[in-house]
């Protein structure tokens, strides 16, 4: 009951953040495209529980628009480092990790 409570508070401040549509996952056959849109960063990297938190290059688009390709996973946690500094987006499940920060978590 309490878990379904705090999904409930989560899935509301997402919808009222207005920023939802910046960050998202594509499930493809046989991987997920990751995509950030964040024009003003010159460099970007994702990290995920996968492969313990390894940097990942993401490619920007002409629009804006970062994006890094990662195999399928049944779910992990993830973050992003956005010019140097670590970067949460607006996304729909978070966990907080071990050292108190929250990083966001993926579930397909």
């Amino acid at each position: 009951m309490i878990i379904k409570k705090i999904l409930l508070i989560g899935l509301l401040a997402v919808g009222l953040s207005g920023c939802a549509s910046s960050h998202f996952i594509e499930k493809k056959p046989d991987s997920l495209a990751v995509f950030l849109h964040l024009p003003e960063a010159s460099r970007v990297r994702f990290a995920s529980s996968m492969d313990q938190f390894v940097l990942h290059e993401a490619t920007q688009d002409s629009s804006g628009t970062w994006s890094v390709t990662v195999p399928p996973s049944s779910g992990f946690t993830y973050f992003y480092i956005v010019d140097g500094s670590v970067y949460l987006p607006a996304c729909r499940f978070r966990e907080t990790d071990d050292f108190g920060s929250e990083n966001c978590l993926y579930l397909p």
